[in-house]
Parts: C-alpha cells; structure tokens; sequence
C-alpha cells in the first residue's frame, strides 16, 4: 500500500471572471503530495481535488486524470535558485477547450489523482531539491466555454519540495 506525504496544504479558490460568489460557495480546493515512498527515478505527484460547493464544479482532466503531462501544466523550480526547471515532454498543439477537457466534481466530492512528472521536466544529474506548484483555473458552468470564454475561477496549489535523484 502506498502512502502520500501531504505537503503545504493549500488554496481556496476566489470568484472572477464573471461567476457569481452564490455559484462557488467555498470553491475546490487542491493539494499536491509526493508519493512515499519515492520511486527511484519518478517524481510521483499526488493530486487531490475537493468540490466544496453547491454546484458542480469541472476541473480540467490535465492534472486530475492525465495519463502522462501533455504540456506544461506544473511549474517546477529549483529550490535552491528558484531557477524553473524546463518543460521537456510533449507539447501537443490543440483548440479551444471543450467541456471534453474537463471532469466534473459533483458538490462534496474529492478526487485523488497520481501522475509522473518524471519525465517532462529536464531535472540536473544528481541529487537536487525542487518545488513542484499548480496554478490554473477551474469552471462552474460549461458554457462559459462558448465564444471567447471566461478566464474561469483559479484554482492553485502551494509549492510542495521534494529531492529527486537523476
């Protein structure tokens, strides 16, 4: 059985963008965790989403249920510098997004999710400390995707460091 180190909990969401306080009630929240114990040569990253609202919420499927990092959805630095560390997976070109790019988190429900950032970002040889963080934006209502879309209701993760051998 595998167990998470949970890491400076974080982040309410605040409303912009044109959706109202009534929709969002208390918002999602979201936390990163690595996963302990650590796999030689991944960066296990545990993403855990809670809806605390009265409404539905959609969160984009790029952190909670991604396969593999598809672009560069995380901000790596090195904790050290402060130095980012670049984005070497794959960046696939694409359109507007759709209701398709989001999962839907009904109100109470929390979702955890793991994915291996491993392999996206250009981490130094060695042994070296990092910081992992999330910033990005979350949606109460699908339509807001038609036309020039809003810009959503933001959604973030504190830094959460980590070592990792390379």
């Amino acid at each position: 059985m595998r167990r998470y180190l949970l890491c400076l909990p974080l982040l309410a969401a605040a409303p912009v963008g044109g959706q109202a306080m009534e929709d969002v009630d208390h918002g999602v929240s979201m936390q990163l965790a690595l996963e302990a114990p650590p796999v030689p040569g991944e960066v296990r990253l545990q993403v855990v989403l809670e809806n605390h609202g009265r409404r539905p919420a959609l969160v984009p499927r790029a952190v909670a249920s991604m396969d593999r990092l598809l672009g560069n959805v995380f901000t790596v630095r090195n904790a050290a510098t402060g130095e980012p560390v670049p984005y070497v997976g794959p960046m696939v070109k694409r359109g507007p997004l759709t209701a398709a790019d989001y999962l839907v988190l009904k109100p109470g429900q929390r979702h955890a999710h793991v994915i291996d950032i491993g392999p996206a970002y250009d981490f130094r040889p060695g042994t070296h400390a990092y910081e992992v963080s999330y910033a990005g934006h979350y949606i109460t209502d699908a339509r807001a995707l038609v036309g020039a879309g809003a810009p959503g209701l933001p959604l973030a993760a504190q830094p959460v460091a980590f070592r990792f051998s390379r």
